[in-house]
């Protein structure tokens, strides 16, 4: 029977819950916002199978292999601007639909809430497009991947490391499909769905969204992204992340979930088919730019053969630079190898006014003051004159790569 004693030892996959034959488990959320297993111990017959499952108690340790990496970017430009990077994920799920196959992705719900979602047609790949800085609820997912799989059909599942092998667990020998890809992220940490829904609420104050994109790249580009709101019979609202409250709260790692200050998913070597993750820099890495920097670019890892012979199968869907595996990690190695720091004294100090006012916790935490501003208001001259990629080296150099 599955018993988290530690919340810092559940990282919220759900592979228990799906695994459960006799329904005994159900994901409840807490008082963050975060989703943890409860047994009915009146049905649960101690099978231990939830155990199994779970990729924290069943830790698969790091252990070196061959990998390939390259640079790529999309050659549709609709895809292009779209996504987060370089549309990377789209080119590979795209493959998979044309092999008559499924792909499961975070993607909004109608209220704006992050899930894990299928989809078997192409032109539903959009919304998966833009990160969602919020973990996902992957909900019954796992048991449909199962099903497809036993169909003997293709399924690309994306999703955070620990998503992955949580998956991974579920699935056991299946595990080793033919029919199966999975693509995971370099993941920064996962923010609350409770501090994601009580921004919400913040924008709800001023009219119904119509769409929202956390990495929008329509004014400044790749380079400078920023956080989108669109409503109805409305113009859109673009922030940056100086003055958006949901980006800064992101960064501030003061509303992550407890097992990512721990997260035992966070290496070079993985169980994943595929990762996925920005580039900032083509020249670091390949030595010259046959890209447009600014439109975006993704570095691609791969870990297995059937994840090399997969991409070598749709390459030419992207311009491309094949790069050295040890180059592709060496940069931002932080965020795909290490755990978010966190400061307890913050960390409790925030919560304890967010259980008892969410909004203006939000808003008290990030507040859009004159510093701000006068930020916001740089970055835009600095980009409208052409200093803009300079000054973000020299802030890189003097503060590290925590804000873009």
């Amino acid at each position: 029977m599955i018993n988290i004693t530690r919340k810092e030892d559940c990282c919220g996959c759900s592979s228990c819950m799906n695994i459960c034959k006799v329904g005994a488990i159900e994901m409840k959320a807490d008082s963050q916002g975060f989703i943890y297993p409860e047994v009915n111990k009146e049905i649960c017959i101690n099978c231990g199978e939830c155990e199994s499952a779970c990729p924290i108690l069943n830790y698969f340790p790091e252990q070196k292999f061959n990998q390939s990496a390259y640079l790529v970017q999309h050659r549709d430009s609709e895809i292009l601007r779209e996504s987060t990077s370089g549309g990377a994920f789209t080119g590979i799920a795209s493959e998979i639909i044309k092999r008559g196959g499924v792909v499961f992705g975070a993607a909004y719900d109608k209220d704006f809430r992050v899930i894990h979602k299928c989809v078997s047609d192409s032109k539903d790949l959009k919304i998966f497009r833009n990160s969602k800085y919020v973990q996902s609820d992957t909900g019954q997912t796992f048991k449909q991947v199962k099903n497809f799989l036993s169909d003997k059909k293709f399924v690309c599942y994306s999703g955070t490391p620990c998503e992955i092998e949580g998956l991974l667990n579920f699935l056991g020998s299946e595990s080793e499909s033919p029919y199966l890809l999975t693509v995971d992220i370099v993941c920064h940490a996962v923010p609350s769905p409770a501090v994601w829904s009580a921004y919400l609420d913040i924008l709800k104050v001023d009219g119904e969204i119509n769409s929202i994109s956390f990495r929008d790249k329509s004014t400044y580009g790749y380079m400078y992204s920023q956080f989108a709101i669109r409503r109805e019979n409305s113009r859109t609202i673009y922030e940056g992340i100086e003055t958006n409250i949901m980006m800064r709260a992101f960064f501030s790692d003061v509303c992550d979930r407890p097992s990512c200050y721990e997260c035992r998913f966070k290496k070079r070597f993985r169980r994943s088919d595929i990762t996925l993750w920005d580039c900032w820099d083509a020249l670091k890495f390949c030595g010259k730019n046959s890209f447009n920097q600014n439109s975006g670019i993704t570095r691609v890892l791969i870990h297995s053969e059937k994840g090399r012979k997969f991409f070598d199968d749709i390459l030419d869907s992207f311009i491309h630079e094949k790069i050295s595996a040890d180059i592709a990690v060496k940069y931002d190695a932080k965020e795909m190898t290490q755990s978010v720091a966190k400061d307890p004294e913050r960390y409790n100090k925030f919560w304890l006014m967010f259980y008892n006012n969410p909004a203006g916790t939000l808003r008290k935490f990030f507040p859009v003051t004159f510093k701000t501003k006068a930020e916001s208001l740089i970055r835009r001259i600095a980009w409208r004159t052409g200093l803009y990629e300079l000054m973000r080296k020299l802030y890189k150099t003097l503060f590290g790569d925590r804000r873009r």
